[in-house]
């Protein structure tokens, strides 16, 4: 049963650029959720997915997209 706390729909923004230095390149990221204006600054994929899970996205979300409710 769904979260009723958890609107069902969210909308977010993923930034990824590669930054350079001497020492070599690094990927960056930021994601920000739309509705609440939250967002947070990540090195590493964990540290996206730890924001996401704070929105409703759970480890076992990884079955396909079908575009609708199950």
């Amino acid at each position: 049963m769904a979260d009723p706390s958890i609107p069902p729909v969210s909308t977010l923004v993923i930034r990824l650029w590669r930054e350079w230095s001497a020492a070599g390149s690094r990927w960056r990221g930021r994601i920000e959720h739309v509705e609440s204006g939250e967002g947070a600054a990540f090195l590493d994929l964990q540290g996206m997915l730890d924001f996401l899970r704070r929105f409703g996205v759970k480890g076992g979300d990884d079955g396909p997209f079908t575009g609708r409710d199950e």
